[in-house]
Order: structure tokens, then sequence, then C-alpha cells
């Protein structure tokens, strides 16, 4: 007997030949094929794709060793466009949600059934009638237990089949919907892009070294070029229907942008994310601002794909809506956002006067860190200035800090007593702390942390011109 095993791009990897018992299903089995009374014995999701041969051969190997003669028949050619190939799979999903409703229906009515049987026979136990241990009727009543026991819960497993091909009838309902969805488009046209990059770097090194996989990476290309050619008209007639595709050109720092249902601080713009405010802590929140994601100095920010932004309102606009004790929604955001694009705001932003740069941190004559150690509880410490090798510096002398008349440094560094003389000490040298928080030394001896000098003061605004006044920010540490 001859088996055929048949790979075509709209058909699929069907087996060919095969009759009932005939053991050739159970061999293929273990090597990834399956079986279905519409479709035979076949590979699943093997439609539209390429043949997987490792699959094939090492079936058809197996087929021969049990004495079978074996057929294999790949066509690689296929001249539909991916419209007709993305309709073919639409359809498919339609007759799937069809036949589970179906299916779910039955177990429903299934389920129904059950349960009123369960109910008509527990009707003799309605009034509280117990089983009379001895009596004439006791093995009728505990049959009608039995009975009633047996139906409920096939009535259970029969609500839960329903649910299941329910879910599955969903799902293949909304197949459509899902695989237009403008967002969901991008995102995969992303991944498509970094495909084709990938095979045509492969093409080319076939190419190159003379390999005859060249066929192979030309074909994949092509499919994949079809494909985003496809995924792009979707893309543009979503935008043609009033879809916004958001980019970094549509923000400025300081916006504010709807995602996952909260209004999140945009910290920076960047080429494929928005790197937005972000605490854990007080997540979730209608508003989260840089301020409620600043910690020690420093601003913790979570990344957002374009994709998932679904509206924007500027930094002003949101001060006022919430000064007002209103947090805005998509139409009202809209409209502020029309009002005072990011371009207007990245202009204000532009003009506004820069503060003088700080020195350079590379002289090697500037302290880069400080080294403290104190015992917990104690009335002093000591400060050592560090250099960029985290070692004294030969230029600063170390300094002993000693407590208040009355007081302790009850935290260590921690301690706001010490900080504060710290803070003292830095400033008459001229130097603030960095923005990164105490650690622990290597030799868990004492903290570290790093400094850097003060920066240069404003100059006196000239007469008859406003300046905009610089933000007050926290003290270090």
């Amino acid at each position: 007997m001859t088996i055929e095993i048949e790979h075509t791009r709209a058909g699929g990897t069907i087996l060919h030949g095969s009759v009932k018992g005939d053991g050739v299903y159970e061999i293929v089995q273990q090597h990834g094929f399956r079986y279905s009374q519409n479709v035979g014995i076949y590979i699943r999701s093997s439609r539209d794709k390429e043949a997987q041969h490792w699959q094939i051969n090492r079936a058809a190997d197996a087929l021969r060793a049990a004495g079978h003669e074996v057929k294999i028949e790949i066509d690689e050619h296929d001249d539909r466009s991916f419209a007709e190939i993305e309709s073919a799979r639409e359809e498919r999903a339609e007759d799937r949600a069809e036949r589970f409703s179906d299916r779910a229906g039955r177990a429903t009515a299934a389920s129904d059934a059950r349960r009123g049987a369960a109910h008509s026979i527990g009707r003799r136990f309605e009034l509280g009638q117990p089983i009379l241990v001895g009596h004439h009727s006791e093995r009728r009543a505990r049959r009608d237990q039995e009975r009633m026991h047996d139906n409920m819960q096939k009535s259970i497993e029969e609500g839960k089949r329903a649910g299941y091909w329910s879910d599955r009838a969903r799902a293949a309902g909304s197949y459509r919907e899902h695989r237009n969805d403008p967002y969901r488009t991008l995102r995969r046209l992303e991944k498509l892009r970094a495909d084709l990059r990938r095979q045509e770097q492969h093409h080319a090194e076939a190419v190159e070294k003379g390999y005859d996989s060249t066929d192979r990476h030309a074909r994949l290309m092509r499919d994949i070029r079809k494909e985003i050619e496809h995924w792009e008209e979707v893309v543009e007639k979503a935008e043609a229907e009033g879809v916004k595709v958001w980019g970094p050109a549509d923000f400025a720092p300081g916006d504010y942008v709807v995602c996952l249902g909260s209004w999140y601080q945009v910290a920076r713009v960047n080429s494929k994310t928005l790197s937005v405010a972000w605490n854990l802590r007080l997540a979730p929140r209608q508003v989260m601002t840089l301020e409620d994601a600043t910690e020690r100095g420093r601003v913790w920010t979570h990344p957002v794909d374009y994709t998932k932004v679904r509206a924007r309102c500027p930094e002003e606009a949101m001060a006022a809506f919430r000064a007002d004790g209103k947090v805005p929604g998509t139409k009202a955001a809209r409209a502020a956002s029309e009002e005072q694009p990011a371009s207007a705001v990245r202009a204000a932003q532009a003009a506004k006067p820069k503060p003088k740069a700080m020195k350079s941190t590379s002289d090697p004559k500037l302290a880069k860190r400080v080294y403290v150690t104190c015992p917990l509880g104690g009335a002093e410490a000591t400060l050592t200035w560090w250099n960029g090798n985290s070692r004294p510096h030969k230029d600063f002398e170390p300094v002993t800090l000693t407590a208040k008349e009355d007081s302790k440094f009850h935290r260590s560094v921690w301690s706001r007593p010490l900080q504060d003389e710290i803070a003292r000490i830095l400033d008459e040298h001229g130097y603030v702390c960095g923005k990164d928080d105490w650690t622990l030394s290597r030799d868990r001896s004492g903290f570290v942390r790093t400094i850097q000098p003060k920066p240069a003061p404003e100059e006196p605004a000239k007469p008859g011109v406003e300046t905009a006044a610089a933000p007050l920010l926290p003290l270090a540490g």
C-alpha cells in the first residue's frame, strides 16, 4: 500500500491512502499528525505555511520502517494574494464559530435536561422525607438518591462543556475584529519588518557563501512582503476612518497619556516608546505624576508602546482639570490636546532659558564621592572625600561630624541630623549630593554616595526682561 504525504500552501500537509485500522495513524501520530473527520490525517496549523520537512521526513521514515511505501509531494508555489489568504482564514473562523455555537447549545440543552431530571426525582424528598432504614421503600429511595446525584453531576459537567464551547465560539467570532485591530496590526507590522530584515540578511549570506537555501529565503521574503503590504493597507484604512496612530511627534515631556485605563505623566519621548511615571506602590491610580514616581531624587519610569496609548492631555490642561477636582475623559483631553499640540509645548520648552552647565566632573581635582562611617546611635561620624577610583582624595582632609548637644545620629546616614550635617559640609566645599541614593560600601563598614559641584548661579535678569522662575528642587538626601 502506498501512502502519500502531500503539502500545498492552500491545503496544508495531508496524508492520503490510509484506511481505518491499518495502523498508519498510530505511527504518524508520534510525529505531530492529527486526525479529523473532515480532513483526515494532517499536520495541525500547516495551512498557508511552508512545509515542515523535518516532521514529514520523520513520519515517512517511520512508515517505511513499518513496511509501507511512502511518496512525498511538496508544492510551495502559491499565487494567492495575502488578502485572499486572510479572507479564507476568516471564512474558516466563521465556520468554527457556527460549529462551536451548535456544540455549546447542545451542551446547554443537555445540562438543563439533566438538572430538570434531578429536580423531578428530588420532589419526593422536597418536604424533608428521610430514607427509612429497614422500610420497604429504602431500596427505591436510595436508587432515586443515586439517580438524582448522577443527574446533577452530569448537569454540572455539561454546563462546563457548554461554557468551554461558548468561549471557543466567541473567540472564533471575534477573529476578524482581532486581526484587523489597527493597534495590534501596528505591533504585527513591526515584527514582520524585523522578520524581513532577518531573512534579507540570511539571503545575502547564502548568496555570498553559495548555500542552496537562497530559493527558500527568497520565497520567505516574498511572503513577508505580501503580508506587510496587506497590513499597511489595513492601517491606512483605519487612519482614513479616524483612528489615531500615535508617534513621537504627538508628545512632549510633561504630557499625560491614557494607558490601561489611567493617566500617566511622560518623562521622556523615545523613538518607539514613551517613558511614563511609574510607582508600583501607588498603582492603580487615576493620575500618576512624575512627582508620585520620584523617590530619593530619582524618577522611576516604565516604557509604554505608542500602540497602547489612547489619549493625550497637555500638562497645563491636566493641572486645570485637577484643580477643579476632575479627571478628564478622552473627549475633553482630545479638545485640550488640539488646543495645545505637542509641537507648541516643545517650542515653549525650548524657549525657556537653560540653566548653566555644572563644572566638568572629569577634573581630577574634584571629589567624586563621600564615604561616611557612623555607628547606629552614635554621636560622631566621619566623612571621607573619595576620588574617581573610590580612594581618599589627596586634596581633601576627612571631616568629623558631631551631633548637637543632647542628640544622636540614630539611623546612621538616614538620620535627619546627620543628613543636615553632611549637606552643610558639602555646601561649604561647593558640592551637592548626586541623584543616586546612599549605598553600602564594599567592606560594609560605611555608606557611599556620589557628589557633584553646585550649579553656577543664574545671572540676574536684565531690566525689562521677564524670566521664568526656576522650579524648587528637593534637598538632596
